[in-house]
């Protein structure tokens, strides 16, 4: 029986496990592995390549190790909270500008995306969640001024924008949280989904997944 390899590439909410109530088979990854088998005619590895805190700078130098050598078939990369955030982990503060440029972020994924292609693998763009008031910084000067999500959401427009340029696939996961207000309930502390938030992202991530593939729910 065929087998599809599926990397998810991204940061800590890719990654999930460990955050809040959240364990490894509490994560959106976790269910793709169990549920997609069940709704196509072959069998579904879902590798995880999400790291805490990462954005699309450092996410580069990590591909070869954590993506690429697994030749995938498919990989979904999903970025742009923590690249387009003013707070400095390795610090834990707050800066004037976001952790990567709006221009570097479109280089970086750009760079991603070659590199996915490279190995023959089909790149699968994933928009970033919102923030939403329960995050701890929501009253940093720049989000009072702005908006919460002004950069989170210029960020997800230059995912959306390269998904038509480049003619890819995109799971348009913001806007789906963005519609729905009660999807707050879901990020309790403003940035990282709880169990119920994954399992949420996994239906999304699925109803999507086969329409990329072509198969229909069985």
């Amino acid at each position: 029986m065929k087998e599809i390899i599926i990397v998810a590439l991204g940061d800590s909410i890719t990654n999930g496990a460990g955050i809040g109530d959240v364990t490894e088979e509490d994560t959106y990854r976790h269910h793709l592995q169990v549920d997609l088998p069940k709704m196509v005619e072959y069998k579904v590895k879902v590798i995880n390549a999400g790291v805490n805190g990462d954005i699309t700078t450092t996410a580069i130098p990590r591909l070869e190790r954590d993506v690429l050598q697994y030749k995938p078939d498919y990989v979904t990369i999903m970025f742009g909270v923590n690249d387009a955030g003013y707070y400095r982990p390795a610090t834990d503060s707050m800066a004037d500008t976001p952790r990567v440029s709006a221009e570097d972020f479109k280089k970086n994924l750009e760079s991603i995306i070659d590199s996915v292609k490279g190995v023959g693998a089909i790149p699968i763009l994933v928009t970033p969640l919102p923030m939403n008031i329960f995050y701890a910084h929501k009253d940093f000067p720049a989000y009072l001024e702005n908006g919460l999500n002004f950069l989170v959401e210029k960020y997800a427009d230059i995912i959306r924008e390269l998904s038509i340029e480049k003619a890819l696939h995109l799971i348009d996961v913001n806007k789906v949280f963005v519609d729905d207000p009660d999807t707050e309930k879901l990020i309790p502390d403003g940035i990282h989904p709880n169990k119920c938030g994954h399992r949420f992202i996994a239906d999304i991530f699925l109803s999507e997944l086969i329409k990329f593939l072509g198969i229909e729910r069985g």
